[in-house]
């Protein structure tokens, strides 16, 4: 499902066996049966947003419940013909372990009954390599269990009965790729059907209700340069529109599959082989104070630079000689006018900080310089957030006088971050400054969540001018966060207020199928 090109690989020492029979009496070690009301998220978290996914894919990927729920014991997962963001003409939802649970070998099934994909749904379950924020693909990894909808079995007349299956890596600097695929003797929507893998340390094998698809040979991970398939990988499981990769659509008039299309699993079923590896996020979870750039301020753990973390100049930044506000490290910067300006923190393997999201981020920092410039955080599994220190604004604590000051920066301020999987961990930008813009920075750490004040009794007012409406205070805009209209779905209309002296009032953008706004919170 990543982005990729299909080829048949000559130079790699690899078997394709068929009709190799299951292991027996292996132990069940994790499931998801889909049980539960809704979706469990300590386990599954959803990659959002309509940016094509590297195949240039038709749907917005949200994390609604009309895109993803549970219904009848099984996740339903929902594709639409609807324009919902980005202007795209679809919506789906994509579902990953990422960050949360993760595996090295075991047998993996689950229990799929497929939509009516003819012509343009792209249905599949599928592995990563859990380093997929550092390595990228395919290095990181690709074993693609079930993928259906490819354009050949369209051609063929079989796109509801062909599976395909495929592995990607990397051979020296290139993409990599195996895979097959089997023709079932049936549609594949009419009812459920089992898709398994079979992954040990010298062969992964994958099968449809039984019979083997394929099988690759990874016992030598030197020569066939397949070291990918020996480390821990998550799961995903999504419905995909169209695309120039494997489905070759991407004029969404083209997509003449039956909508909504409803791909059910029954559940998920990991079983121990012997060899099988568990990872989950509980165990990998950093506590306490976590170190980033300090040498005094006590921490349980902390990054080791050039080991298994890089500190990135990314552009127009100089290091330059100081002192430091503790210790004998510090980043002494400067960035000249005319370019924009940036570095970061790279982790060489995600950070679980799932005990921060409501912690705090320090720094000490030293500057006379009145340019805006922002902070930031990064994760592999959703994406990164920002914040912004304007002269003269929010400050979170940093006096321009040019003496060091400390700046504390609550995490939750930090939106749409998945802290499970965070891969950059400290991260500060800025446009073209007027004038030279020169800084210190000091004593980074993380400080783990706090437990939030608990709320006044009382009438918390959003948008109200009535003193008993907001006997527990109110939300105050362009202070506590702002209102946005979607997509300029909304346009402004005259209406006399309800009390007081102001309303909100607004009319449909003529021409569109939808329309949203929101007041969005500065904190979670």
């Amino acid at each position: 499902m990543q982005a990729r090109q299909w080829r048949c690989l000559g130079a790699v020492v690899i078997g394709l066996g068929w009709g190799v029979a299951f292991a027996s009496g292996q132990t069940l070690i994790w499931s998801d049966e889909f049980n539960d009301a809704t979706i469990d998220h300590s386990t599954w978290t959803y990659n959002v947003g309509g940016s094509g996914f590297g195949n240039g894919e038709l749907q917005y990927y949200t994390a609604r419940p009309e895109n993803a729920r549970i219904e009848n014991g099984s996740l339903v997962i929902e594709a639409r013909r609807e324009t919902y963001s980005g202007g795209k003409a679809f919506t789906s939802s994509r579902l990953t372990s990422h960050g949360r649970f993760a595996f090295t070998y075991g047998t993996l099934e689950a229990r799929i009954k497929l939509p009516d994909v003819d012509n343009g749904l792209w249905p599949a379950f599928w592995l990563l390599g859990n380093n997929i924020g550092q390595l990228n693909w395919p290095a990181c990894g690709e074993l693609d269990i079930m993928e259906v909808g490819r354009r050949d079995g369209f051609l063929a007349g079989v796109v509801n009965r062909r599976v395909v299956s495929n592995a990607f890596w990397d051979f020296n600097g290139n993409q990599a790729d195996f895979g097959g695929f089997i023709d079932a003797a049936v549609d594949l929507y009419q009812d459920y059907h089992l898709f398994r893998m079979d992954w040990t340390p010298t062969a992964i094998r994958t099968y449809l209700d039984g019979t083997n698809i394929w099988t690759i040979d990874i016992s030598n991970p030197g020569l066939a340069s397949v070291e990918e398939f020996h480390e821990p990988m998550f799961i995903i499981t999504n419905l995909a529109v169209g695309g120039w990769n494997f489905i070759e659509i991407t004029d969404p008039a083209q997509i003449t599959a039956p909508f909504p299309g409803k791909m059910y699993v029954d559940y998920i079923r990991l079983y121990d082989n012997g060899d099988t590896e568990l990872y989950f996020a509980d165990d990998s979870a950093e506590m306490n104070n976590f170190g980033i750039l300090t040498e005094t301020t006590p921490v349980d753990n902390s990054v080791t630079y050039d080991t298994d973390a890089f500190l990135y100049l990314w552009n127009n930044l100089t290091s330059l000689s100081g002192t430091a506000f503790e210790g004998t490290d510090a980043w002494h910067m400067t960035a000249n006018p005319g370019a924009w300006f940036g570095m970061g923190v790279f982790a060489q393997f995600d950070r679980n900080m799932q005990n921060y999201s409501d912690g705090h981020l320090h720094l000490h920092m030293k500057t006379t310089s009145t340019a805006p410039f922002r902070i930031g955080v990064k994760s592999s599994a959703a994406g990164e957030s920002w914040v912004e220190l304007v002269d003269g604004g929010e400050s979170y604590g940093l006096v321009r006088d040019g003496n060091w000051h400390e700046v504390v920066i609550p995490l939750n301020s930090f939106l749409n971050v998945d802290f499970n999987t965070i891969s950059q961990l400290f991260m500060i930008a800025g446009d073209p400054p007027p004038s030279a813009f020169t800084f210190s920075i000091d004593n980074v750490y993380w400080s783990p969540s706090v437990a939030r004040p608990t709320p006044e009794n009382g009438s918390f007012g959003i948008f109200t001018e009535d003193p008993a409406h907001k006997t527990a205070g109110d939300y105050l805009l362009g202070v506590d966060g702002e209102f946005y209209i979607w997509e300029n779905t909304l346009q402004p209309a005259t209406q006399t207020p309800y009390e007081g002296s102001a309303s909100m009032a607004f009319t449909s953008t003529p021409g569109l199928t939808w329309f949203g706004a929101a007041f969005t919170p500065t904190i979670k």
